[in-house]
């Protein structure tokens, strides 16, 4: 049943039918070609017979004297009309004469003068083929002892006995040719389908084994057919589910251990808070420190979940025309406050209204996690600046500052989820390594992308190229 259900079983039979049809209109085209070619040899050779009897002058005399010798086979007859009797002279010795079944209609047309063919049955059932041909007018010395004939019919008849039976044979090879070259054809198509599909089995036997927690492993690839292109998009498509799966597993293993730490924070902090009286300050101390982790948590896990509806194609997202001239200096006042707390010069340089269509929320916060990185690892004194300015097609803001810069080997990393330069120093400054992958999925869904030039000890610049609005 699993055989009758497979690819092999449907190919074979697809195959079996498209080569029977062919077997079949081939064996009819050869049997009525065969047919068609001996019954014109048959007819050429009546025709032959005929010009031979015709150019001799004594058939009739040879004929009725009994000296005429026909050939194997063959019937040779005169027709005439004496007065209004039709009289038929024949050699009287020849067996097929007797029985012979008399064609009027093939010799009254011999007698007007038109050479015609026709096969007739025999009184015991066999076929004749006769060609009938009329003796000239002209001719009166056919019947010399009839003056008054002028004309005759000269019918030639021979049997299609051989014809039937080449016929007959041929038949019989193809009956029993046809279905066993169909017979070996079906062990041949079988035998090939489950060659041509083995490649199929091993690799629908490879990816059986591949499981979750084992994805190293790829289907070997031997081709270049159809059946290799298959193997190599299948090992892309494992390679790219082993880099899913191994971002998964790093993603849970990072939101795992950032959220341990201030949850393990408010756990001790609460559990000390209870362990014996204190006072009001001192609670109050707890009670804050609780609050600040409870907070760090909650954006945390905001920044999760605002990821996670990203990989799910759930974000809602709101898009319009959006001033980035008019955005940025909205957030200049706020960024202007952050840089003066910590002793950092903000710079804005002169920009042109340049628009573009976009979630204007989202990139609100996609400048907010830039500058903010900005200031972060700026040291005091130090200057954050702010640009916007047109090339081409497209709006780029930079955001630049004077801080630590970053490595060369961090740069493919930054922008993935929990990756850190230096963890230490993030999670005491609050950074959970989420800012960046957050920023790149807005540039993304805005068809923009970032781009970084960073020099270590003098500071770095995040461009973001974003598409004005034509």
């Amino acid at each position: 049943m699993r055989f009758v259900k497979s690819i092999k079983f449907r190919l074979t039979i697809w195959y079996l039918v498209v080569l029977g049809v062919l077997l079949v209109f081939l064996s009819t085209v050869v049997y009525f070609t065969l047919s068609q070619s001996l019954s014109q040899s048959l007819d050429d050779s009546l025709k032959l017979r005929a010009e031979q009897l015709m150019s001799s002058q004594d058939i009739f005399r040879n004929i009725s004297q009994g000296s005429f010798q026909e050939e194997l086979g063959e019937i040779v007859l005169l027709y005439f009309y004496s007065g209004d009797e039709l009289i038929k002279v024949y050699a009287r010795d020849n067996e097929l004469i007797k029985v012979y079944a008399h064609d009027s209609q093939l010799v009254e047309q011999a007698l007007a003068g038109q050479n015609s063919f026709a096969t007739t049955k025999m009184a015991n059932g066999q076929e004749i083929r006769l060609y009938a041909v009329p003796f000239s007018p002209d001719r009166p010395s056919i019947f010399p002892h009839k003056p008054d004939i002028h004309s005759a019919a000269l019918v030639i008849g021979r049997s299609t006995a051989e014809i039937e039976h080449a016929l007959q044979g041929l038949m019989h090879i193809l009956i029993l040719a046809v279905p066993l070259t169909m017979a070996l054809a079906g062990g041949g198509g079988v035998f090939l389908a489950k060659r041509a599909l083995k490649p199929v089995e091993h690799i629908t036997q490879t990816t059986q084994e591949i499981e979750e927690s084992d994805l190293s492993r790829r289907i070997e690839v031997h081709t270049k057919d159809e059946l290799g292109r298959l193997a190599s998009t299948l090992n892309q498509m494992i390679e790219r589910l082993e880099r899913a799966f191994s971002r998964q597993r790093q993603f849970t293993a990072d939101a795992s251990h950032e959220l341990r730490t201030p949850l393990a924070v408010i756990q001790a902090e609460s559990t000390l808070a209870l362990q014996k009286e204190r006072t009001e300050s001192d609670y109050r101390k707890s009670l804050e420190m609780i609050s600040q982790e409870a907070n760090d948590t909650s954006a945390i896990l905001d920044k999760l979940l605002l990821l996670a509806r990203a990989d799910a194609g759930k974000e809602q997202l709101s898009f319009e025309k959006v001033n980035l001239k008019k955005l940025l200096s909205d957030l200049a006042s706020d960024v202007e406050i952050l840089c003066r707390e910590k002793g950092l010069e903000f710079q804005l340089s002169q920009m042109k209204d340049l628009i573009i269509k976009g979630d204007k929320a989202k990139l609100k916060g996609l400048f907010l996690n830039l500058l903010d990185n900005a200031i972060r690892y700026t040291p005091s004194g130090g200057t954050v600046s702010v640009s916007l300015a047109r090339e081409g097609q497209l709006a780029v803001v930079a955001i630049r500052d004077m801080g630590i810069g970053i490595s060369p080997e961090h740069i493919p990393h930054i922008f993935e989820r929990f990756y850190r330069v230096d963890k230490a120093r993030s999670r005491a400054e609050g950074g959970s390594g989420l800012g960046l992958a957050i920023c790149q999925y807005i540039a993304e869904i805005h068809q923009g992308k970032i781009e970084i030039e960073t020099q270590v000890g003098k500071g770095s610049t995040f461009s973001v190229l974003l598409p004005l609005l034509e």
